[in-house]
């Protein structure tokens, strides 16, 4: 089977939406196609040629979606400029949505030419294929498609088309755009979401309040699980929050190697507004412009609005009872508690720079690694401390990945294609990155971080 679309968002109001047409692509090349992600999908691959791909065929009319959203705190009307859904693919229940990404210019699109370079798009395969892994829920990418077309960006490089694979692509800002232009489209459009994404809140008492909740908590999770793991997404504007609790947009994202809270890789991102230790912060503003777009759904007088800004009002306790929940799964201590003594590992890590990914697999298993900080008497006091509450093997190997896409080697894999036309080391990365809680027999690269002058240079971009 090839896909099976059955598109919902069309049933919606047409300002939310706009027809779009792929651009026509001369001898497109499927560079990678995700096999596993077809099985998921009962996708044949057979039947997913370059042409389906990369849109020259379509089994029935792309839209692009609109929406708006705060970027870096200034609010905008904006829309897929070089994305379109293809369709909504149905299996076994499930509704997903296929979307293309640089596959030409929309009614969005303003100055942007629509287009994506195809290290972009390889580098996306590979952290959306990286946060799979790492059990982080997220959008996932089917195949990428490189065409003949040169694309201008910081260099000039061959285009390509993505195949994004999501829940839905439906985000904050779609909330945002439809309270500000379609105000009339709101309710009927907030039960659409609930029915697809939140369906036993259908008929429930106070369901948009319970709503917003879900929306919250999914998030939180999404966002604990990424400081788990150190990732640092780069561009938390309201337009890249995912209603769905889904990780999706990698433009500048990077992962932290050396703790440090105001990590930033982002060539946008000037003031450091979505480092590594603000995304709880940023999180919590999204949801307060979420919350505000939702206000015109109750009625004052009932107080309906009340109810859900307490809800909001528990984000702090909420966030911080999961990621100490989690910060104790990373330390191996089964018992609750022990608030102090991770605060007091926390700010070891603040003070020492240690490399977060392989602190923690240090502490299960000590001396895995040379660095000298591990030989420190501060460090040695606080895994003391731990052996007497925590550092449980097993609870820790499962929160504690062996491996991350470390940002060097990400840039040596687009390179080696960029230049040689050879993914040798893209696939390489990827094996990698299939099982990273389980240790292989593999170069001790794949564990290192890069030197500390290569963090401190290394910049990611949006490519748009």
């Amino acid at each position: 089977m090839a896909f099976s679309f059955d598109t919902s968002y069309k049933d919606l109001d047409s300002k939310l939406y706009s027809g779009a047409t792929p651009k026509n692509i001369d001898d497109p090349e499927v560079l990678v196609l995700n096999a596993d992600l077809c099985d998921a999908l009962g996708l044949n691959k057979e039947d997913l040629d370059s042409q389906l791909l990369s849109g020259q065929d379509t089994l029935e009319a792309p839209i692009a979606q609109a929406y708006a959203g705060h970027q870096f705190g200034n609010f905008t009307v904006l829309g897929d400029g070089r994305a379109m859904v293809l369709g909504e693919h149905v299996h076994d229940g499930s509704r997903y949505d296929i979307q293309l990404k640089g596959s030409g210019r929309t009614p969005y699109s303003g100055r942007g030419d629509g287009n994506a370079t195809v290290s972009s798009m390889l580098r996306e395969y590979i952290y959306s294929y990286s946060m799979q892994n790492l059990g982080i829920k997220t959008s996932r990418s089917l195949s990428v498609v490189e065409t003949e077309e040169s694309v201008q960006r910081r260099r000039t490089e061959p285009g390509a088309v993505l195949v994004r694979v999501m829940n839905s692509h439906i985000r904050y800002g779609t909330f945002q755009y439809v309270a500000h232009r379609a105000p009339e489209e709101l309710a009927s459009f907030t039960d659409y979401v609930i029915d697809r994404h939140y369906p036993h809140l259908d008929g429930a008492d106070k369901k948009y309040v319970k709503f917003f909740d879900e929306v919250m908590r999914s998030s939180i999770d999404m966002v604990v699980d990424w400081m788990r793991v150190g990732f640092i997404h780069g561009v938390m504007n309201t337009d890249n929050m995912s209603i769905d609790g889904e990780t999706f947009d990698y433009g500048p994202c990077a992962f932290m190697n050396y703790y440090d809270e105001d990590t930033v890789f982002s060539s946008v991102d000037k003031r450091g507004r979505y480092s590594f230790g603000s995304q709880r912060d940023i999180l919590k503003w999204n949801l307060e412009r979420f919350a505000e777009s939702l206000k015109p759904l109750f009625d004052e007088s009932a107080h309906g609005f009340d109810e859900l800004e307490a809800t909001l009002g528990n984000f702090d306790e909420t966030f911080d009872a999961k990621y100490y929940s989690m910060m104790r799964k990373k330390l191996g201590i089964k018992s609750d508690g022990e608030k102090p003594l991770i605060d007091r590992f926390v700010d070891w890590l603040r003070e020492s720079g240690a490399d977060y990914t392989n602190t923690f697999l240090e502490l299960e298993n000590p001396g895995t690694f040379a660095a000298p900080v591990y030989s420190s008497t501060e460090f040695n006091h606080l895994q003391s401390e731990l052996a007497a509450v925590g550092l449980d093997k097993q609870l820790m190997a499962e929160a504690n990945p062996r491996y991350i896409p470390r940002n060097y080697l990400v840039e040596e894999a687009l390179n080696e294609y960029l230049e040689k036309k050879d993914l040798s080391k893209f696939r390489r990365l990827l094996d990698v990155l299939e099982n990273p809680y389980e240790s292989k027999d593999v170069d001790s690269q794949f564990q290192q971080p890069p030197p500390e002058e290569f963090d401190s240079k290394y910049t990611t971009y949006c490519n748009t």
